[in-house]
């Protein structure tokens, strides 16, 4: 499915158009719910997880990127973001 946080194929972070990588925005038993409900993004290599400000291994980026995608969830879907990804990001 196309994202629904992003329309265009750029990175989130700083809009580089080249070396990008999709990011799940909801990894691990969550990854096929990102896939179902668009929830995905572009990121370069920097901000994927090829420096200590890439989603991989800062935890303030990789938390707001949740934060965000329960928030278009939310917006787009008439459904329990809880009941399906099981965590409410905005209250951690």
């Amino acid at each position: 499915m196309k994202s629904i946080i992003q329309e265009k194929k750029e990175c989130f972070f700083c809009s580089r158009k080249d070396d990008l990588h999709l990011h799940h925005v909801f990894e691990g038993r969550n990854r096929g719910n990102s896939d179902k409900y668009g929830l995905t993004i572009y990121l370069c290599s920097y901000h994927h997880d090829m420096s200590d400000d890439s989603v991989h291994f800062n935890p303030i980026y990789d938390k707001l990127t949740k934060i965000i995608g329960q928030l278009y969830f939310e917006r787009t879907y008439d459904e329990d973001f809880i009941e399906i990804f099981r965590r409410n990001y905005k209250e951690d």
